[in-house]
């Protein structure tokens, strides 16, 4: 997730994304299907894929939500199901790490609202996949010192003082 937020907050694409990414709170995700009813929403986890309206309590167990075009059977946008307080942004994977929406949420020079940097970097880092590194190692330059800081508090928490991105941070 994030890819789309990262360019917006480096001013440019820097590599070819697979699908679009937007992140909702929970309570607005019956908004989001309602405007693209013509396509088929799916729950992934780690165990797989379930229609949505199925999918029972995987729904609430996993935020990533997958949109395929019917007529396609592409995947065509990635709908992360965010947790929410209605103040403040929850991290999924460690619920206790939060910010408020006006520090969480940047707008682009086009006023295109995204995630700001540092939070976006705090979910790849849970993974870091090759796309997560090169895309982390392409925006830590640009991050400011408060931001490194958080980042690298967040992933400490959530994944102790061994996280490789670490030592860039600090």
């Amino acid at each position: 997730m994030g890819g789309w937020a990262l360019d917006l907050f480096r001013g440019h694409q820097s590599r070819e994304h697979e699908d679009l990414e937007i992140a909702t709170p929970l309570w607005d995700f019956d908004l989001i299907r309602e405007r693209l009813k013509a396509y088929e929403f799916f729950v992934a986890g780690r165990e797989g894929f379930w229609p949505v309206d199925g999918a029972g309590s995987a729904f609430f167990e996993y935020q990533q939500t997958m949109v395929r075009d019917p007529a396609s059977g592409m995947w065509r946008i990635d709908v992360m199901r965010i947790p929410d307080d209605g103040k403040n942004w929850i991290c999924a994977s460690d619920r206790h790490i939060r910010r408020p929406y006006d520090e969480a949420v940047a707008h682009s020079a086009d006023g295109i609202p995204y995630l700001r940097p540092e939070l976006v970097l705090l979910f790849k880092g849970l993974q870091t996949r090759p796309k997560d590194q090169a895309d982390f190692e392409a925006t830590l330059p640009l991050l400011p010192t408060g931001a490194r800081v958080w980042l690298a508090h967040a992933l400490t928490e959530t994944r102790g003082d061994g996280h490789p991105w670490l030592a860039a941070l600090t």
